[in-house]
């Protein structure tokens, strides 16, 4: 096929898209994707230069086998392209304890069989300085966890879907799509796309692209910070391993100086409901909340409550938290990935197959928990 056909059409370029369109061309499959912005964009859920990945994983132990094939995929990748994509620095969970967030994420190690070490709050401060926490706070050190790097990671995607053969149309707003046993199409403003199969990765925009399911999916604002820092180096990855920290004062993620060259900080827990078409995009002043402010004062040494960059992306929340990558109800040649909920990029390579899987083998089945059934009014 060529031309405004393809086997399979994409609406979405973002990072769910991009791994559906480089999973399907490296096995043959004719798949062209449309995007409505230029690809690798700063109006999608992908923003802020870097992303944790780790394996020891709080939200759920249903997650690690997810959690280890993809880290794999981008490890194969990352020596295919010779870019780095990953820095292995480790990852902490960082609790009180009485909230239990470093036992959560200790749990699923457990179960799967993965390396860790639990850490108190006073081991975490010896071997990392950049820290000082409370001496009582427990941690869960992910020794196979680390960093990717978006920029290196779109890239080297890119580089081998078209190689093999895929496409991505950049500036292609969808307009609408349709589906029945002969086919899907979708339209745009350049015209009508036809195919076999259509895969929905909208992102933010996937409540729109699909308002005929009614999702309870929420989109939400989420500001990044790079503080300024004494000594960036106390901040590297080897001396400062990502975090996630749930404490009395927010629920906070941070990774070390990889680019730009200071601590990056966000917030996971605030939830400020936006129109993914008409929000402020721009940090504003009024984003440097007490809590950060707080956060970097008291918890961390050598971090000053003034930024050095800061940037912007979206989350796009389902009620439980859990993603949705399933078939769409009326339609099996259509499939969705959606509400990746903030913990979504880790698993690109993995979901990219998966949604492979879902388009070219009509036996493929979605883990239960990401179906779209749960959400039936």
């Amino acid at each position: 096929m060529s031309g405004k056909s393809a086997e399979v059409i994409v609406i979405g370029a973002g990072t769910m898209g991009v791994a559906a369109v480089w999973a399907l061309a490296r096995r043959g499959v004719d798949v062209l994707a449309l995007e409505q912005f230029q690809y690798y964009n700063k109006m999608a859920s992908h923003g802020g230069h870097t992303r944790i990945f780790r394996h020891c994983y709080f939200e759920g132990e249903r997650y690690v086998p997810w959690t280890i094939a993809a880290d794999r995929l981008f490890s194969e990748l990352q020596d295919r392209t010779g870019l780095e994509l990953q820095v292995r620095a480790g990852c902490l969970d960082i609790g009180t304890p009485e909230n239990g967030h470093a036992r959560l994420a200790q749990a699923t190690a457990i179960e799967h069989n993965l390396p860790y070490e639990i850490l108190t709050g006073k081991e975490v401060n010896e071997r990392y300085p950049g820290w000082n926490l409370p001496e009582d706070f427990e941690a869960c050190l992910d020794p196979d966890g680390g960093v990717l790097r978006l920029e290196n990671v779109f890239t080297a995607f890119r580089q081998e879907l078209e190689a093999a053969g895929g496409r991505i149309l950049e500036n292609q707003k969808v307009l609408g799509w349709s589906a029945d046993d002969d086919g899907v199409s979708v339209e745009t403003a350049d015209g009508t796309y036809t195919g076999k199969h259509l895969i929905i990765t909208a992102g933010a925009w996937a409540g729109k692209v699909l308002s005929d399911l009614h999702l309870p999916l929420q989109v939400t604002r989420k500001p990044v910070m790079w503080f300024d820092v004494d000594d960036t180096a106390v901040f590297a990855p080897q001396n400062f391993p990502p975090f996630i920290i749930d404490c009395d004062i927010e629920h906070f993620y941070g990774l070390p100086a990889v680019a730009p060259d200071s601590l990056k900080m966000g917030i996971h827990s605030d939830m400020n409901v936006i129109d993914p078409d008409n929000f402020q995009r721009e940090v504003q002043p009024e984003d440097m909340v007490p809590e950060f402010v707080e956060f970097v004062t008291t918890m961390l040494k050598g971090v000053h409550p003034r930024t050095v960059n800061t940037g912007m992306c979206m989350y796009t929340m389902t009620p439980d938290e859990d993603f949705i990558i399933d078939r769409h109800p009326q339609h099996d040649n259509v499939s969705i990935a959606a509400g990746f909920s903030g913990h979504g990029f880790k698993f690109a390579t993995v979901i990219g197959e998966h949604l492979a899987d879902l388009a070219t083998d009509s036996s493929a089945s979605t883990m239960p928990a990401f179906t779209v059934s749960r959400f039936a009014q």
